[in-house]
């Protein structure tokens, strides 16, 4: 049976007005805790979770980053440190507030590469690509993590970061005896009858690959590292493990509750399904040592 998830909330992202922002303060705009970067305290703003993600992991968080209230349902780790400024929206993000905060530098990736030239208008660009390359992201992410030391001066740091996600992932493989030889597969439902499945180039794969677990779908995926099928092709062994995410849309649990076709899926029928607790799929190491815990929690506990 299929376990509700905590959350279904969609990606959504109230737009910042005049009001709001002079409303706020100055406070909005202070640093956040622990931002004091080595050699000039620079003023990075991030326009990407994964590498945001990463700034704070060493110890040097962003000032701001977009919609801010959607940190706690696609990312939850690392916590968002008090005091990062929201600038809006994701896809439209509020350029009044990003020119106030005056930063220094602005981290985004290709994904926002039609906004460039505005965001040169207020500080120097630096595009990182992590995701969307067609390619495995785990050597981007490694690319990523170091340059990002070497902007903020802490480089030993990202070093240490890179060599702690290493023994992360490979301690949670050990201890994911009940895996070994069961197959698992990662899905977001998409609607009904419809899911987002994760192969190659994704995270997920790369975390599958270095914990020694097979990934039960080997399909086709684009460069973002999925695939979006039918329900029916999801007709995959009956000792394949399913992991779902949030978020899901309104009524898709209950409806696959009585839909015969997904009933009679093989890992269905035998109880292979869990909800799968939140994580950046898109994310960077904090991403992928958060997948790679609960993976290793399930392998050796039968749950999370």
């Amino acid at each position: 049976m299929l376990r509700k998830p905590g959350s279904e909330d969609r990606l959504t992202s109230p737009r910042l007005t005049r009001r709001t922002v002079l409303g706020g303060g100055l406070a909005m705009f202070m640093a956040p805790e622990g931002a004091s970067a080595a050699g000039g305290a620079k003023r990075i703003v991030s326009l990407d979770y994964g590498l945001a993600q990463t700034m704070i992991a060493l110890g040097t968080p962003p000032i701001a980053i977009p919609a801010v209230p959607d940190w706690k349902t696609w990312v939850l780790e690392p916590p968002l440190p008090a005091g990062v400024a929201n600038l809006g929206s994701m896809l439209e993000i509020n350029m009044e507030v990003l020119q106030q905060l005056e930063p220094d530098l602005i981290l985004t990736t290709p994904y926002l590469e039609a906004s460039r030239h505005l965001l040169e208008r207020v500080a120097p660009v630096e595009v990182l690509p992590v995701h969307a390359t067609g390619t495995a992201p785990w050597p981007h992410i490694l690319a990523a993590t170091r340059r990002i030391g070497a902007i903020l001066g802490r480089e030993d740091e990202a070093e240490r970061l890179i060599a702690q996600s290493e023994e992360t992932i490979a301690q949670a493989g050990a201890r994911s005896e009940r895996l070994r030889d069961t197959p698992c597969f990662f899905v977001n439902f998409y609607d009904l009858y419809h899911v987002r499945v994760y192969g190659r180039n994704s995270l997920y794969q790369d975390v599958l690959d270095r914990m020694g677990i097979a990934n039960a779908w080997q399909g086709e995926t684009n460069a973002w590292g999925f695939s979006l099928i039918g329900i029916e092709d999801l007709d995959i062994d009956r000792n394949a493990q399913m992991f779902y995410f949030d978020p899901v849309p309104p009524d898709v649990l209950a409806a696959l509750g009585r839909s015969p076709l997904w009933q009679n899926m093989p890992f269905v029928r035998s109880g292979q399904v869990a909800h799968f607790p939140t994580v950046l799929m898109f994310g960077t190491l904090p991403s992928a040592t958060r997948i790679a815990t609960l993976l290793g929690r399930f392998g050796s506990k039968n749950g999370f």
